[in-house]
């Protein structure tokens, strides 16, 4: 009955708006009510976060689950879970990076305008954490000539691996000074999609102050060995200030966007089921949390049925012929659907990130507290409790060694970007099964290639970039690799 009376008025009214209509400016009619009409630092935030966390979830489905040999294709052999990349397989990442860096810019600038340091921080956070992931995933990447189209530098010059991390490591810095947390986030009334913090809420922006330090700890560890960084020492000057360098203390800290699966929330996946289409879950993930007793096995997987018995199945990587098992697959509800929180960094990371400066000598700390702490909370992170005896098992025991705390990292890395795959390239943990339908000429890619479209736009820097890298293919090393 209230759908039929509102069609009537809009029908009675309708002849009364033809009438004035010539009237009224066409300006004000053309003008939608529900969107700004003018951007300000604010309006720049929300559609970063969404965009790049959904992308990013997006990417972690269809390259760093395959090629981690965690997930399997059942359809094909000839996919990134057998080393077969395609040379675009990096293009949409370039793409999609640089186009929200562009807008991270813009914030800074409207926030330069505005006088507004809180703006500017998070500006410089989210560009430190773009251009990581970027220079991580590529190599030589721009840097200092990026996102000026507007200033008519069409063709940016390739700044090298080793001034894009100085760049990177001092923007966070900046960050973290800037940041002032006697106030909010002014334009965003509604608060932020990643720490709510709104014109009222201040509580949020020593999140974000915590956020710009963890991304700085991610980005020196990553250089750690590398000659010049001095990355080791500016670690340890973090860790030993804490007032000065606060990182994440707790779980409910981390950078995860919330989806609500609501428009214009949508969740990455449009449906859901084809999270399963065509894949299960490796006996390689499989079988190490069933070896750890580990509690995340059945909020990471479905049981599946195999001679009358009823378990967790997981299925060879790298084929080469299909195997004839019932496989687990991946489970849907707690991975794909929406509400769900989208991983940017957690504080499992950082517990492990000093865990490894601890076994490495570079902070006086326990080692072994710190391991289980981090374990801890990567379990906990996804609401299932840690076993009674979990640590006196001795496959989860902390045995010393660095292989055994990036294990363990491993899996708290889940569902992260492509944070696995650069975590495994910079340590060669952990062991990745390499199986007998791999060709012999395959092997764990170290790198994307560049867009091939800057071979006919970029030219004069694409070959410039090739030479400072040694090539352009996948098995190029980076700076930082092992």
């Amino acid at each position: 009955m209230k759908k039929l009376i509102r069609n009537i008025m809009l029908m009675l009214a309708a002849p009364a708006l033809l009438l004035t209509s010539c009237h009224e400016s066409f300006d004000e009619l053309n003008t939608d009510p529900t969107h700004m009409s003018e951007a300000n630092a604010g309006s720049f935030l929300r559609p970063i976060m969404y965009g790049m966390s959904t992308y990013n979830w997006n990417r972690y489905d269809s390259w760093t689950f395959e090629l981690m040999q965690i997930c399997v294709s059942t359809s094909s052999t000839s996919g990134i879970g057998w080393y077969n990349a395609t040379d675009a397989s990096g293009d949409g990442t370039w793409t999609n990076y640089y186009y929200y860096l562009t807008n991270a810019k813009a914030m800074y600038k409207y926030g330069e305008q505005a006088e507004d340091n809180n703006y500017m921080a998070v500006s410089l956070t989210l560009q430190g954490w773009m251009f990581e992931l970027l220079t991580d995933a590529f190599g030589d990447i721009p840097f200092e000539d990026a996102c000026k189209g507007e200033e008519g530098v069409y063709q940016p010059r390739f700044d090298k691996q080793q001034d894009v991390y100085t760049n990177i490591i001092d923007m966070l810095d900046e960050a973290n000074r800037l940041y002032d947390t006697s106030k909010g986030l002014q334009f965003n009334s509604q608060g932020d999609m990643l720490y709510c913090t709104s014109d009222e809420d201040t509580e949020g922006i020593m999140l974000w102050k915590k956020f710009a330090n963890s991304l700085r700890m991610r980005a020196l560890l990553r250089v750690i060995d590398v000659p010049g960084l001095d990355a080791a020492a500016k670690l340890k000057e973090m860790v030993d200030n804490p007032a000065e360098y606060p990182v994440f203390e707790s779980n409910e800290e981390s950078a995860m966007v919330s989806v609500s699966g609501v428009a214009p929330e949508e969740a990455p996946l449009a449906r859901p089921s084809d999270f399963t289409s065509y894949r299960v879950l490796s006996e390689f993930f499989i079988n190490t949390l069933k070896n750890w007793n580990d509690p995340r096995l059945p909020i990471f997987a479905r049981t599946a049925t195999n001679n009358g018995v009823e378990g967790y199945y997981g299925m060879q990587s790298g084929y080469q012929v299909l195997p004839s098992i019932n496989a687990s697959y991946p489970n849907t509800d707690n991975l794909a659907v929406a509400p769900m929180e989208l991983q940017l960094m957690t504080y499992p990371e950082i517990l492990f990130i000093k865990a490894e400066l601890a076994q490495r000598g570079v902070i006086n700390a326990d080692a072994k507290s710190l391991y289980e702490q981090a374990v801890t909370a990567a379990i906990e992170l996804w609401g299932a409790t840690v076993p009674a005896g979990y640590f006196d098992n001795p496959l989860t025991a902390y045995d010393g060694t660095l292989k055994r705390i990036i294990e363990q990292k491993f899996y708290a890395l889940f569902f992260c970007d492509y944070q696995q795959w650069f975590e495994h390239n910079r340590t060669g943990y952990p062991e990745i099964p390499v199986g007998p339908g791999v060709d012999s000429t395959k092997k764990m890619l170290t790198r994307f290639k560049y867009p091939s479209i800057l071979q006919r736009t970029n030219k004069a820097n694409y070959d410039a970039a090739k030479e400072s890298m040694g090539g352009d293919d996948f098995y190029i090393k980076l700076i930082w690799q092992k």
